[in-house]
């Protein structure tokens, strides 16, 4: 019963913590993309000191809006703080639940480094603040944004590198993902929120606004802005394991990130310009080309001599994959046989054959993590006898 209830809890989770992230990546593009397609007012205006206005039409009306500083508190002001706050709450309860609470069977994988569940966490953890007052101590320093993405852009690369060799792929990928989320939701909550808070505190206190805060608040924000599309693909990379079980799996990832910040500057570039930057077009060709270019470069499987035996296979069956693919799986993690497959009987595994190769010898996420420590001569035999048998 214990277990059905974690799967609960970690389902509306996950729920919502989607929802909360849908609504401050939406309230977030919209407002940057607002910032960036605004233009001079031309004729009467309604509010003072406007700095630029846009005319917008959606769901069958027209709207008109004024983008100004103020002289003193509106009435109704609006605010957009929670989905960032919801997101960064969920996202670490997330984390705990299933990486650091399931860290014999998401965080670590024996094959790769063969720590203990308390010397992950740790790592896990220490990561995560560090590039959070790596990238904070950053921002005071360093004015430039340039410079700042591209200081960020070794860090996630080295970061990504890594956990590669410490974590299993999916976790190192979630992690780099982590990391950087990390930092948009505390931009939001020690930057962009408390700047605003002062800004407010001026008007309500009859005092000039000190366009300092603004500055700050919009800088932090444009850095998430920057930050999303490579947060969006890590947090949903558990689903891409022929990229985060690659051996140069840290580098698949650099690639599709920096793709993705391509893109994501493109369509900036191209709102403030209204123009379009072609070779920003081709960075991002090359990006994703790299990327896949490098997921069909795999080291070769061990040799195999001779035809494997049923017997030979379904050994290897029963010690690596029936652990969790039983009626009653013994594997901790599970109540269930995952995804309701059956693999206790020979005839189940060759009723599967095509997913079993997939996941065992060309993907490589099976077992779980490594859990059951499968050796790559393992995964080539059960090819091999697979194979044979559909001869």
């Amino acid at each position: 019963m214990m277990a059905v209830f974690q799967d609960w809890v970690t389902i509306l989770l996950r729920w919502l913590h989607l929802m909360a992230g849908i609504a401050w990546v939406g309230t977030s593009f919209y407002f940057n993309w607002f910032d960036l397609s605004v233009r001079p007012p031309k004729g009467k205006v309604l509010k003072e000191n406007i700095r630029g206005t846009l005319d917008e039409i959606h769901g069958g009306s027209f709207y008109y809006h004024e983008q100004y500083w103020p002289n003193a508190h509106p009435e109704r002001l609006l605010v957009h703080a929670w989905p960032a706050k919801t997101t960064l709450v969920t996202g670490v309860l997330l984390l705990a639940g299933i990486y650091w609470y399931g860290a014999r069977t998401y965080l670590i994988d024996p094959s790769v480094a063969d720590i203990g569940p308390t010397a992950a966490v740790g790592i896990s953890i220490a990561s995560i603040l560090a590039c959070w007052f790596f990238y904070n101590e950053l921002c005071f320093f360093v004015e430039d944004n340039r410079v700042v993405l591209s200081v960020m852009a070794v860090f996630v690369g080295l970061a990504a590198y890594g956990y590669q060799h410490v974590f299993s792929g999916r976790a190192a990928y979630i992690h780099v993902g982590a990391m950087l989320g990390t930092c948009m939701g505390l931009n939001v909550w020690t930057s962009i929120v408390p700047h605003h808070i002062a800004m407010r505190k001026q008007l309500n206190a009859g005092q000039p606004l000190d366009l300092h805060h603004g500055e700050q608040a919009k800088r932090r924000s444009q850095h998430n802005n920057y930050f999303t599309l490579p947060v969006t693909f890590a947090m949903i990379s558990n689903h891409f394991a022929l990229a985060y079980n690659h051996h140069r799996a840290w580098l698949i990832l650099w690639l599709l990130m920096a793709g993705g910040v391509s893109i994501r500057h493109y369509l900036n570039v191209s709102f403030k310009h209204d123009r379009k930057e072609k070779s920003l077009l081709v960075a991002v060709a090359a990006a994703f080309g790299g990327a896949m270019g490098l997921s069909f470069m795999r080291p070769a499987p061990p040799p195999v001599v001779g035809p494997v035996d049923t017997a030979t296979a379904m050994a290897i069956v029963q010690k690596r994959c029936v652990p969790c693919h039983s009626q009653k799986p013994t594997h901790p993690t599970f109540v269930a046989p995952p995804s309701g497959f059956l693999l206790e009987t020979p005839e189940q595994v060759l009723a599967k054959a095509e997913k079993v190769v997939q996941r065992t010898s060309v993907t490589r996420d099976m077992p779980l993590g490594n859990a059951t420590a499968m050796t790559d001569e393992e995964r080539a035999q059960l090819k091999v006898w697979i194979e044979g048998q559909g001869k």
